[in-house]
This record gives C-alpha cells, structure tokens and sequence, in this order.
C-alpha cells in the first residue's frame, strides 16, 4: 500500500487553500488522538504497594498513603488495641477513620470484635473493649498483584484464660486487598476468616435490642453523615435494623478532600449480612453479625466474613 500523504494538492484559490489547511490540521488531530489511545488501552494511573513495617502493614498508592493495619500496639497504648485498620484514607487523601476518639476509647478505626467471646456457653472473654483476650499476630505478609492491587495477610491467634493459663482458641486469618482507584472509587476488601481451635467456642453481640458486635467502622464526622440502604434513606436507631445489601455513609455538607461516600457490602459465608447497628452521631458503624444470639465457631472449616468498601 502507498504510504499516506497529508500534503494537500496545491491551489491558487485562497479559499481552497484556508480549506487545505483546516482539512490538514483535522487529520493531524486525527491521527494523533488514534496514536494516544493505542498505547492507553489497559494501562493504570497508579499501582499499589504494601510494606511490612515494625509496627504493622502499610499501603501506599503513588506514594501516598491509602491505609495502615496495626499489628503492634502503638507506644504507650494498650496492648489488645491491634490488629485492625487505621489511618484509612479518602482518594483526595483525608484520613477518613479516628483512633480511640474521647466519646468511645475503645474504638479503633476499622476493627472486627465482639462483646461476648463464649466457651462451652461461658463469657470468657470482650474482645470489643480488650477485656481478657489476647491477640498474637503470628504471621504479617504484604503482596503486589498484577493488576495494580496489593494484599495484606495476617494470622492471629486469639487467647484467653482458661484455668490458670493463656489458652489459644481461635485461629484468624485476615486478608485486606486495596485496589487502585478508578472512576473516582477505590474499593478495599476485608476478609476475616475465623476457626475455632476447640470446641464450644462462640462469639456473639450484646445481649440487647443492639446486638452489635462484628466488623465495624469509626468514621469521623459521625453527626454529619447521611445513611441509605439500597437506594432508600436510613435513620439510626437505637436497636439494630434491616439496612440493606449495601449501605452508603455520605457527607454532603464536607467538601473534598472528605469522600463524597462509602458504601459498605457486608457477607457471610459468601452470602449478603443486612443487620446493622448504624449511627449518626460520634459512635461506630457496625455489620452486627451475629447479633445478640451466639454462634459457634467450626473447627474443621472457617467462617468467613466479609465487607467491600467502595471509597469515593
């Protein structure tokens, strides 16, 4: 094939040659956009990277930090307050989650604990303030994907007092997977695999109308959030309720570099949890699983909650 020419014939005519001239610099406009979007196809804006650290697991996308899952507790706190995630940051780099804020100390960014640890239908244990169980982090990985995302791996075995002695009876394995941003969003996924190491283990909520317990989120700004569950506006109330498959947190008074939302997709098993205990006031958001009755844990499988942030 002859090789294109973009050299317009020759013309006396002024007007021809204006119109030489416009038809020239379209086709070079043409020929550059064809160039640019060839080499774009499947390339991303920015990949991320986890790091093993002394104190825990960091993230970082383009060497700006996305989140931090503590592993040792920091200096001069107290030593159950591990093993959960904070700082998590907005796309526009806001720290979007608090630490041991003065109305609840106990709360810790996002964090997966329950008021009652049971074994053999005794309360051995409250994992939601530290209270006799003891969390050793026996295993910290950090993992670059090919796709542009990183995991973070951690093993835990939980210990308690059983007579006289700091017995393990949990195995937890967590897997985080923070993805690069598109359209805006970056999504993050929360695994929390749990296996009991004997049997007549249990884990439960509050014995109340709340029943919280299970993975939760102290996000700042709680008294300017706004709730929907698929699709419909949600009222905080003081018992838990049926919010939905997803449920959006927004703050439409905040400009960035606050997020616009983030919308929570809690499971079970691989199957969709829809109790929440939500608030709107300085306080966590929690996927109640599983709520005030007890639920024991297996020993030959594990039991597998989930939740995916949808970060904007």
């Amino acid at each position: 094939m002859a090789p294109v020419s973009l050299t317009a014939p020759p013309s006396s005519h002024p007007h021809l040659q204006r119109g030489a001239a416009s038809w020239l610099a379209l086709l070079a406009c043409a020929f550059a956009l064809a160039g640019c979007a060839g080499p774009t196809v499947g390339v991303r804006t920015e990949r991320v990277t986890a790091e093993v650290v002394a104190d825990g697991v960091r993230v970082t996308a383009g060497g700006q930090p996305v989140l931090f899952h503590r592993t040792r507790p920091d200096s001069g706190r107290e030593p159950w307050r591990v093993n959960y995630i904070h700082p998590l940051h907005s796309v526009a780099g806001a720290v979007i989650t608090e630490d041991a804020p003065v109305d609840h100390l106990h709360q810790r960014g996002v964090y997966w604990a329950w008021r009652r640890v049971l074994v053999e239908g005794a309360r051995v244990a409250d994992g939601w303030v530290g209270d006799q169980l003891s969390l050793e982090v026996t295993r910290r990985a950090a993992l670059d994907r090919s796709d542009g995302s990183a995991l973070v791996e951690v093993r835990v075995l939980w210990r308690v007092p059983l007579g006289g002695a700091q017995v393990a009876i949990v195995e937890e394995n967590s897997r985080i997977r923070v993805f690069p941003v598109a359209g805006g969003h970056r999504r993050v996924d929360l695994e929390v695999r749990l296996r009991a190491l004997r049997r007549g283990v249990a884990i439960a909520g509050t014995d109340d109308e709340k029943g919280y317990g299970g993975l939760s989120m102290r996000l700042a700004n709680g008294p300017q959030v706004q709730l929907a569950g698929d699709g419909r506006v949600l009222r905080a109330t003081p018992a838990g309720i049926e919010a939905g498959e997803s449920v959006e947190f927004s703050w439409p008074g905040l400009p960035p570099p606050w997020p616009a939302r983030v919308t929570a997709r809690c499971t079970v098993d691989g199957l969709p949890w829809t109790r929440w205990v939500l608030r709107q006031e300085p306080s966590m958001q929690n996927c109640a699983y599983p709520g005030s009755s007890p639920v024991e844990l297996p020993t030959d499988r594990d039991l597998v909650l989930a939740v995916t942030l949808d970060i904007e």
